[in-house]
């Protein structure tokens, strides 16, 4: 049957049969009206067929002219509308684009090069693109531009004949230059808080006329004035040391452009003073609001103090830099910080139920000093204390070899001595919900001798270091008392005993553990020592510390000797001035750890030396660094950038899957960058005295 005939019937079948049933009861009822209806079913089954047809000729009109008008629309908008189309074939080479495409790369003649030709676009651009469908916005010359990019695949048929995934790929280009524009306009004039602080007023201001003294805050704040008004910015001011600095993320690129020369220019400033003032300053623009953003900059000045002044701290993002901070730290001279950190923590003690101190891991002589120094405190409330112990530490080893026997005083005295330091397992069950934790000498969770006892105690912590605050501090404690003017942790802690109770008096033990703290961080008094220094050596002295038991302590046996020198033999100089070694080491221990502190401690006793630094290669990616310097450089700020830490004389930082010879190069081109800002910075006040 051709089903031509009956195309199209469904919509007046039923209408059909219903005349075809009625003419056929009528053919049975009168038999003599069968021609006659023949003839009108005849003339029915025509009239439906030729309306049938009228009605598919008039939609299949209608449909032409819908295509016909779609056709004209895609037409018009490839040639007209503002968006640039290109068709790349599955070679990856342009097949078909549009004028206007052509118009914004600003290319004639682009037929067949592939995309990276034509746009600014990275190597095997089009093997990318085919992968993802996605967008971007690029930039080519002067205009911004919207890519959205499809991949089509071809036929299966085509891409069974090689066993291939054939690809080509649409481009579209949407002119977004303005709203781009609009966000660069944004993001240029979005507002940065900065905090600035006159640190050192006190110590500046010690000793000069109230004349003289309001002299130099005025100048102070004339310079910062001139620093703001460069920025197109304003300042407003809160008292003599403080005052709060606004302006754009333009006026901040400038700044960071100029290294916050404002450090330099307020340090420059010499009326009767004796020594330089220095500022302090946190800058942030970051958060939903303007408290938010004050409270990050406020952030930022804590952690610029906390490092010890002199220094600018930005949060850009989720980052930190940091600006400055390269002069040697001045001990504070007054010591009401001192008294009010001790006051609170003997209330915190009395609060507690049960004590715990726990230094670094690998502890030295200093975390072990100035922990026994707490435990003393704890002791004098009659409050159960214990020093927490890594475990792996070579002086502590020592410690308890010529300290913690049976004839020492600290045992006979005091029965609490008797199991004073306990592993991380006896801490953990004696931990309870009144318990407090004392930090001493370092303040990063990474440096923790036990990270579960930290965890354990999560809010009733105190921080008791002289390092410089590093961006991961302990969060979550009730007091902070970090000062990178002091020597050691060891001389913060003598001087807060002090003020704790004035009865209060150490033992001999006692006295030696925190004087050999002071010893071994100072380099035997040679680096970062200050009055302050002095003054808490000759009370541990008074108090009975003995230096011969301290040579004792310092000393090593012939292989850790013998070792050491092989360290120093093997150093080069790269670079003037500074000497670098790499000790390889089959497994990581503590003597490993210390025999490379010891030989970089070395390397800058030799002529011409102002950098030592000692990498030791455990194998497998596993890196140490230790560095040390005379002074005149900060590797605390070297290894900083490492992702390490410490001090200006003294720093270090662990290392996890890195290249050796990579952080070797690493670390002689940050030295060399140093020694040159250095040697710039000594120009430059050469130039200002003469």
């Amino acid at each position: 049957m051709n089903k031509g005939i009956f195309a199209g019937w469904k919509d007046v079948t039923i209408y059909v049969t219903l005349i075809f049933l009625l003419l056929v009861l009528l053919c049975v009822e009168t038999p003599v009206l069968i021609p006659l209806a023949i003839v009108i079913a005849i003339a029915v089954f025509c009239f439906a067929r030729r309306t049938m047809r009228n009605k598919r000729l008039t939609m299949s009109g209608y449909l032409d002219d819908i295509i016909r008008n779609i056709e004209r629309a895609n037409h018009y908008a490839v040639r007209n509308l503002d968006v640039g189309i290109a068709v790349f074939a599955s070679d990856g080479k342009l097949q078909w684009k549009n004028a206007r495409f052509e118009e914004m790369v600003g290319l004639r003649h682009v037929d067949g090069k592939r995309p990276e030709e034509v746009l600014p676009l990275p190597d095997n651009a089009f093997e990318t693109m085919c992968v993802k469908d996605d967008e971007k916005v690029i930039a080519v010359k002067t205009r911004w531009y919207r890519m959205r990019y499809f991949s089509m695949q071809t036929k299966p048929e085509e891409r069974a004949r090689d066993n291939a995934v054939h690809s080509s790929l649409m481009v579209y280009l949407t002119d977004v230059t303005e709203l781009e524009e609009l966000k660069q306009q944004y993001h240029d004039d979005r507002l940065n808080i900065a905090f600035v602080r006159f640190d050192n007023y006190e110590d500046v201001a010690k000793g000069m006329s109230e004349a003289a003294r309001a002299n130099l805050t005025g100048e102070v704040s004339e310079r910062v004035s001139q620093w703001a008004v460069s920025l197109n910015g304003f300042v407003w001011r809160s008292g003599k040391e403080n005052c709060m600095v606004g302006f754009t993320n333009v006026g901040l690129q400038k700044a960071v452009e100029d290294k916050f020369s404002i450090l330099d220019r307020v340090r420059e400033i010499k009326l009767e003073n004796k020594l330089a003032p220095t500022l302090s300053i946190g800058i942030s623009g970051e958060g939903e609001t303007l408290a938010d953003i004050s409270m990050n900059a406020s952030k930022a000045l804590d952690l610029a103090l906390g490092r010890g002044g002199d220094q600018v701290v930005l949060q850009s993002g989720k980052e930190l830099q940091y600006f400055g901070g390269t002069s040697t730290v001045n001990a504070k001279s007054t010591r009401v910080r001192v008294r009010i950190v001790a006051h609170s923590i003997h209330e915190q003690m009395l609060a507690a139920d049960r004590i715990f101190v726990m230094g670094h891991e690998n502890e030295d002589f200093d975390a072990i000093g100035s922990a026994v120094g707490v435990a003393k405190m704890a002791l004098d409330l009659k409050k159960p204390v214990c020093i927490v112990s890594s475990g792996n530490s070579t002086a502590f080893d020592k410690v308890r070899e010529y300290m913690f026997h049976e004839k020492a005083n600290l045992k006979s005295e005091d029965p609490n001595y008797i199991d004073l330091m306990v592993t991380e397992e006896e801490a953990l069950k004696e931990i309870t919900p009144r318990s407090l934790l004392m930090l001493v000498d370092h303040h990063r969770a990474v440096l923790c001798a036990s990270r579960k006892v930290l965890d354990a105690i999560p809010r009733n912590r105190i921080i008791i270091d002289h390092h410089r605050r590093a961006e991961d501090v302990i969060e979550n404690t009730i007091l902070q008392y970090m000062e990178p003017s002091s020597s050691s942790t060891s001389e913060l802690v003598t001087e807060l005993v002090g003020y704790f109770d004035e009865k209060l008096e150490f033992d001999k033990e006692e006295a030696t553990l925190l004087y050999c703290g002071i010893v071994v961080d100072t380099k035997n008094f040679n680096v970062q020592t200050g009055e302050r220094t002095f003054e808490a050596a000759a009370l541990l002295r008074r108090s009975g510390a003995d230096p011969v038991l301290v040579r004792q302590l310092f000393k090593d046996d012939l292989v850790s000797f013998r070792e050491r020198y092989r360290v120093i033999a093997t150093a080069e100089m790269p670079i003037p001035h500074m000497a670098i070694a790499v000790n390889s080491v089959t497994e990581r221990t503590s003597e490993s750890n210390i025999i490379a502190a010891q030989a970089a401690d070395s390397l800058i006793n030799i002529t011409d030396i102002s950098v030592g630094v000692v990498i030791t290669d455990y194998g497998d990616g596993e890196v140490s660094v230790s560095a040390r310097s005379d002074g005149s450089i900060n590797v605390q700020i070297i290894m900083e950038e490492l992702g390490g830490g410490g001090h200006q004389t003294v720093a270090g930082v662990q290392l996890h899957n890195v290249d050796v010879d990579a952080v070797k190069q690493q670390i002689i081109e940050l030295t060399r960058q140093q020694m040159e800002e250095a040697k710039e910075k000594a120009k430059d006040e050469s130039n200002l005295t003469e």
